[in-house]
C-alpha cells in the first residue's frame, strides 16, 4: 500500500445512539474534508454482513481505530498529544479525531486531550486476526484504551468534527512489523537523503528509546543511525529530535501496562497455563438460592427427579410464572419508566438431555388450570354460542321485514350495534406451541391480548423464519415482548386491535437451533435475538443415577396451589412499585451496565440494552411468586432486587456465551485438527509449515494462522521466544512450542 490508499470506513444516519447497529454508507478517507465527512454521523471501521455491526459478521477492514482518552494520569506533562502521535506514528496514514469530551470534563476526570486515531492497514477479512492486530497496537503503545480492543467497534460522530489529516507511505502492519523485528536497524546501512533525514531520523529515534530505554547505549545508536544521513544533520537538530524521543519515552513509562525494556527484550522461557477446553464456557450455574422457597423447592426436586441440570428447571419455572402473571401486573423503574413481568426464555441443550420431561413438569399446573377451566365454562361457552346464533337469526329476520317495509332501518342498526358488542365466552387458552405469526395475533385478541408460546422443540423459529411462507411478520414476536400495540387489517377478515399485548416464549431447544437464531439477520437486525434470557446449561449426560428421589407429594402440590393462585387472580395491568432499597439496588445496576456498553458489553449491545429491563422484570416475577395473589399491595423490597440482579447476571453471562458461539465453530473445529495432529506426532516445537506438511487442509498460511493464534490464545500453543534480530536479513520463520500439559493428558490417553 502506498499514501495514495485510501482508509475506508462505514458511516451511520445516526450521531451519538450507542444502540444503533447499521453502518450502511462507505467513506473512503483521502483527505480532510473525506475525514469530516466519515466523522460527521457515528461509524466503524469495517465493513459487516448486511451492514450490522456485529463480531459475528465482520466481513473486510483496512481501517483499525484506537482510543486515547489520556485517563491514566492528571499531570499535563504525561499526556499524549496529536504532536506526539505525528512524532510517534510518522510514516504511517492515519487521521486523527477529537472527540466529543476532547478538553471536557468527563466522569470523575477533568479536562484533558480525547481524540481517536483511525489508522491504515492491510486489509483484513478475519475477525480474530484484526483483533490481533490491536492488541499489537495497544502492547506497544499502551495509552490507548485497552477497552477498545474489540472488532466491532464504533466511534461517536461529532457535529462539527474536528480532524488532523496525517498521509503516510506506510500501513500500520508494516510500522509494528518493523518495531517488532527492528528493521529500522536493518536499514542503517542505507543512506538517509536530504528532505526525509528528519522524519526519518524521528522513526529511527521512537523505535530505539522503545526497545532499550533512555539509556546511553541507546542514544549511541541514535547516532550511529544518523551517519546514515546525506548530507549529515546538524548536531543541534538531533539533539532535538532525541530531546523529543525522550519526552515521549517519559510519558509512555507511566501509561499503565507499559512494558519495560528489560522484560520486553526478554527470551526467557515460557510460563504454561492450563489450557482452555474447546466450546466448554466457564458459565455460572444457576442462582438456585435467589429464588422464593416454593418455587425452589419444586425446582431442587425436579432436577434431582430427571437427574437434569438444576438451571433447565429454574429458568422454565420463571418463564412459567411470567406466563401466568402477564397481563396482570406491570412493575415501574421509576416514574415513567414501566415493564410487563412477561419474557422470553430459552434453555439451549444437546439431545437427550430431557428437555420435554422438565418442560412437561414445569408446565403442568398450567395445563391443569386450563383444563379445569374450561370444564367450567362450558355451559357458558354453550350458551354464548347459542344467544349468537340468536342473534344473527334476529338480523337476518329483520332485514326480510325491512325490506317489506315492516322493519325500520333504525332496528336494523340497533340490532347490529347488539350482535358488535356482544362479547362470546370463548375457551381458555394459556399457550400454544408451534404457531404461525398470524394465528398467534388471533390467540392473543381472543385471550385479553395474553398468550405464550412453549415448546421442547425449535420449530416455533422455522415457522416465524419463514420455512412455511414467503412473507413472514415477526412484529407480533416483538410487540408482543414490549407491550406495543398490535393492529392488524386482513382482506376477507375483521380487524384486531391488542393494546397491551403480553406474549410470553419458554422453549428448550438444540444448539443449532441457536445457531439459526443468531445466523438469522432480520432476527438480529430487528432485534428478536435481544429479547431472550439464554440458558446454556451443563450437561449431565454421562453421570445421571438410575435410582433417583420422586417430588415429594407436599412440594408437588405447593408448586400447584402457587400456580393456581395466581392464574385464578382477576388482576388486569396492576402496577409494581419499588422500595427504595429496591430502586438504589436497580440505579446502581444501571449505571454498571451505562458504563460497560463502550467497553466488554460492547460486542452484545442490542442484548445488553435491555438488560437492566430484564433485571427489573424479573424482580417483578419474583416479588409475585412471594405474593401470589395480591402482589401490587407490597413494593418490591431491596433483597427480591437484589436476588434479580443476581439472577440477570446469571443470563448475562450466558448471553455472551451464546453470542460469542456465532463465527468460533470453524475455526475451533480446525484447531481440534491440527491440536489431534501434534498429540499424535508428539510434537514438542514445531514451524508453520510443519504444521502444512501435517495438515493437508490448510492450503495457505492465511488459512493456517487462525487457527494457530486459536491454540495460542487457548493455552495450548505458544510462540517460541527469539533474541532480537539486528542487521539485514529476513525474518526468521516462527516457530511454536507445545505446552507439555498435552502431550502428558495425551500420553495419559495412551497412543492407538
Amino acid at each position: 500500500m502506498t499514501d495514495n490508499t485510501p482508509i475506508t470506513v462505514y458511516t451511520a444516519e445516526c450521531i451519538g445512539n450507542a444502540a444503533n447497529c447499521l453502518y450502511p454508507n462507505e467513506v473512503k478517507i483521502t483527505d480532510e474534508f473525506s475525514a469530516k465527512l466519515a466523522f460527521a454521523t457515528d461509524m466503524v471501521c469495517a465493513r459487516y454482513k448486511n451492514n450490522y455491526r456485529n463480531t459475528a459478521n465482520f466481513e473486510v477492514a483496512n481501517a483499525l481505530p484506537g482510543d486515547c482518552d489520556n485517563d491514566h494520569s492528571d499531570e499535563p506533562a504525561d499526556w499524549v498529544t496529536p504532536e506526539d502521535i505525528a512524532d510517534l506514528f510518522a510514516d504511517v496514514s492515519y487521521v486523527l479525531h477529537f472527540s466529543r469530551h476532547h478538553m471536557k470534563p468527563k466522569g470523575e476526570k477533568g479536562a484533558r486531550p480525547r481524540f481517536h486515531i483511525v489508522f491504515l492497514t492491510d486489509p483484513e477479512q478475519d475477525a480474530d486476526r484484526y483483533t490481533a492486530l490491536k492488541q499489537r497496537l495497544l502492547t506497544s503503545f499502551p495509552f490507548f484504551d485497552a477497552n477498545a480492543m474489540d472488532a466491532a467497534r464504533f466511534l461517536f460522530g461529532t457535529e462539527d468534527p474536528q480532524v488532523i489529516y496525517h498521509p503516510g507511505t506506510i500501513t500500520l502492519n508494516a510500522f509494528l512489523d518493523d518495531l517488532e523485528n527492528e528493521q529500522a536497524f536493518a536499514n542503517m546501512g542505507r543512506a538517509i537523503p536530504e528532505g526525509s533525514r528528519n522524519s526519518t531520523m524521528s522513526r529511527i529515534g521512537a523505535r530505539i528509546i522503545k526497545r532499550y530505554g533512555d539509556t546511553p547505549e541507546a542514544k549511541e545508536l541514535f547516532l550511529q543511525a544518523a551517519e546514515q544521513c546525506s548530507p549529515p544533520l546538524e548536531e543541534r537538530e538531533l539533539e532535538s529530535i532525541w530531546a523529543g524521543k525522550q519526552r515521549l519515552y517519559a510519558k509512555m513509562c507511566n501509561q499503565p501496562g507499559y512494558i519495560p525494556p528489560d522484560a520486553y527484550n526478554s527470551t526467557g522461557p515460557v510460563v504454561w497455563d492450563t489450557p482452555i477446553p474447546f466450546d466448554e464456557y466457564d458459565l455460572p450455574a444457576f442462582p438456585v438460592d435467589a429464588l422464593p422457597e416454593v418455587i425452589r423447592r419444586y425446582v431442587l426436586a425436579v432436577a434431582e427427579s430427571t437427574q437434569t441440570s438444576v438451571d433447565m428447571a429454574a429458568v422454565e419455572a420463571l418463564g412459567v410464572v411470567s406466563l401466568c402473571s402477564q397481563g396482570k401486573y406491570f412493575i415501574r423503574g421509576n416514574a415513567d419508566w414501566a415493564e410487563p413481568l412477561n419474557t422470553y426464555t430459552v434453555v439451549i441443550l444437546p439431545p437427550a438431555e430431557r428437555k420435554s420431561s422438565v418442560l412437561s413438569m414445569m408446565i403442568h399446573p398450567v395445563e391443569v388450570f386450563e383444563k379445569l377451566e374450561n370444564e367450567r365454562r362450558s355451559p357458558e361457552i354453550v350458551k354464548s354460542q347459542m344467544e349468537l346464533s340468536k342473534l344473527e337469526k334476529e338480523k337476518r329476520s329483520l332485514v326480510e321485514r325491512a325490506s317489506k317495509g315492516k322493519a325500520t332501518e333504525e332496528d336494523i342498526k340497533n340490532k347490529a350495534k347488539e350482535i358488535a358488542e356482544y362479547e362470546p365466552v370463548k375457551p381458555l387458552r394459556l399457550f400454544v406451541d408451534d404457531v404461525t405469526s398470524e394465528k398467534l395475533t388471533s390467540v392473543l385478541a381472543e385471550n385479553n391480548g395474553c398468550a405464550a408460546v412453549v415448546s421442547a422443540e425449535g420449530g416455533i423459529f422455522d415457522i416465524i423464519s419463514g420455512l412455511y411462507s414467503r412473507n413472514v411478520n415477526i412484529d407480533v414476536f416483538l410487540k408482543g415482548h414490549s407491550g406495543d400495540t398490535i393492529r392488524v387489517d386482513r382482506i376477507g377478515r375483521a380487524s384486531e386491535s391488542i393494546i397491551h399485548p403480553a406474549l410470553t416464549m419458554v422453549l428448550a431447544v438444540q444448539p443449532e437451533v441457536l445457531n439459526g437464531l443468531m445466523s438469522n439477520n432480520t432476527f438480529r437486525g430487528r432485534g428478536l435475538t435481544a429479547r431472550f434470557l439464554y440458558s446454556m446449561p451443563r450437561s449431565t449426560v454421562g453421570s445421571r443415577s438410575f435410582s433417583t428421589e420422586p417430588i415429594p407429594e407436599g412440594v408437588r402440590v405447593r408448586y400447584q396451589d402457587l400456580i393456581e393462585t395466581i392464574l385464578s387472580s382477576d388482576n388486569e395491568q396492576q402496577p409494581i412499585s419499588l422500595d427504595d432499597g429496591a430502586e438504589e439496588v436497580l440505579e446502581t445496576l444501571f449505571n454498571e451496565v451505562e458504563g460497560r456498553l463502550k467497553g466488554d458489553l460492547a460486542e452484545i449491545p442490542d442484548w445488553a440494552g435491555k438488560f437492566v429491563g430484564s433485571v427489573l422484570r424479573i424482580s417483578g416475577i419474583l416479588h409475585v411468586m412471594k405474593y401470589p395473589k395480591d402482589s401490587m399491595f407490597d413494593p418490591v423490597d431491596r433483597e427480591t432486587m437484589e436476588n434479580a440482579v443476581t439472577i440477570g447476571r446469571y443470563f448475562l453471562e450466558h448471553a455472551k456465551a451464546a453470542y460469542s458461539l456465532m463465527g468460533a465453530d470453524a475455526v475451533n473445529k480446525n484447531a481440534k485438527h491440527l491440536l489431534s495432529a501434534i498429540k499424535r506426532e508428539r510434537l514438542t516445537e514445531f514451524s508453520r509449515r510443519d504444521a502444512m506438511r501435517l495438515c493437508r487442509r490448510f492450503k495457505t498460511a492465511e488459512s493456517l494462522q487462525p487457527v494457530l493464534d486459536r491454540l495460542c490464545e487457548y493455552g495450548y500453543l505458544a510462540a517460541k521466544p527469539l533474541p532480537p534480530a539486528h542487521g539485514a536479513g529476513r525474518k526468521p520463520s516462527e516457530v511454536y512450542l507445545t505446552n507439555p500439559a498435552v502431550l502428558e493428558d495425551f500420553a495419559g490417553e495412551g497412543r492407538s
